[in-house]
């Protein structure tokens, strides 16, 4: 008999790095066509429809509101799990599907259920000035219950595994790497010349720029590059950073209001446009006639971003984190602390060929 293996599918349009590791880990299962196993995708009956429509593409999908934040199942499941450590709600909902292992849930105490649990990154213990010491603690226990009580924990680079093992040495033996790789939507090498007119007109573009596609998190470290920005222009240079990705950030409600700011009172508007989120074709499209893609970013788990563009080789501009390192060797870097590193690198960037694209598309 078949394995029966369940993903918990809570992610949002707002995390999009988590949304990108659930479709590409699936489709790398499915591809696998591995006989032994079969996958069942559980969501909440409020999850977005599209994300919905992302899981079944994959897998069966079945709704519940026990996986909807904030429902009464969910704080009874909370609450069970926290009090007692124990999860006989869940339990007893899997076994009623014939499930065996409960993969990427944050889950444990399913007596009878194995569990597999995944830890995306250590950011609070290297970025602890982007928490409250209630986060931070709050953060600590819930990662050290879950290595405890899990029967695996995943982790996305060997970067991670290092911090792991410096944060639960006890427990390095749950640990494993697993990499996920981007695969290439072939709807990019799809993408005609005659598109650029239309892009670059719905949006205003320059005949060049750069690209910044993260999220608006704080972490992400679109200051610096704004800030490189304008060392620039400041010195008559002629240059235009586009940054698509949802304005806000949950921790730091005041951060999109401050680079606003930033942007309006520098007079900047031409130089770096914040437009947003945007269609996913567009992406697609910005990232193909952008000069370069960049990611500043000053922590980092396995991005999504720089696998994507690896995956179409995709030249990017990245900081120097050992992750990005580790994850796009071939990149351009620059110091993740200083603007007048990154300006540098920008004033004197040359587009290089892009060869790779079909190339990685036949690796993958």
């Amino acid at each position: 008999m078949k394995k029966r293996v369940a993903f918990v599918g809570d992610v949002s349009k707002e995390w999009m790095g988590g949304l990108n590791y659930f479709k590409n880990l699936l489709f790398a299962i499915n591809t696998a066509k591995d006989e032994e196993i079969e996958i069942v995708v559980f969501v909440g009956k409020n999850t977005d429809i599209e994300i919905k429509k992302m899981f079944s593409a994959y897998a069966p999908v079945i709704e519940n509101s026990l996986f909807d934040r904030k429902s009464l199942k969910w704080y009874i499941q909370k609450v069970e799990q926290k009090i007692f450590r124990t999860n006989y709600l869940l339990t007893r909902f899997f076994k009623k599907y014939n499930i065996q292992v409960v993969s990427h849930a944050s889950f444990f105490g399913t007596k009878g259920i194995k569990t597999i649990n995944w830890i995306p990154d250590f950011q609070h213990i290297h970025l602890p000035q982007m928490f409250s010491a209630k986060e931070i603690k709050k953060r600590d226990n819930n990662f050290l219950e879950l290595i405890r009580y899990s029967d695996k924990i995943v982790l996305s680079s060997d970067d991670a595994l290092k911090d792991f093992k410096a944060f639960a040495p006890d427990y390095t033996f749950k640990a494993s790497v697993l990499q996920f790789v981007s695969q290439p939507d072939k709807k990019y090498f799809d993408i005609q010349e005659n598109e650029k007119k239309r892009l670059f007109e719905k949006y205003n573009l320059p005949d060049e720029f750069y690209y910044l596609p993260n999220q608006f998190w704080k972490h992400k470290n679109h200051m610096l590059a704004f800030q490189s920005i304008k060392l620039l222009v400041d010195n008559k240079v002629n240059i235009c950073l586009v940054c698509t990705g949802y304005l806000e950030d949950y921790r730091n409600s005041d951060y999109i209001i401050e680079i606003q700011n930033f942007v309006k009172y520098n007079q900047l508007e031409n130089s770096i446009k914040l437009l947003g989120l945007v269609d996913y074709e567009d992406v697609f499209r910005l990232i193909k006639f952008s000069k370069a893609v960049i990611n500043p970013s000053l922590f980092e788990g396995w991005s999504s971003t720089v696998e994507e563009c690896k995956s179409i080789g995709k030249n990017m501009i990245l900081s120097d984190l050992d992750v990005h390192k580790e994850q796009y060797p071939e990149a351009t870097f620059f110091d993740r602390n200083s603007s007048l590193s990154l300006s540098n690198v920008l004033k004197d960037y040359v587009k290089p060929e892009e060869s790779l694209g079909d190339q990685n598309l036949e690796k993958r």
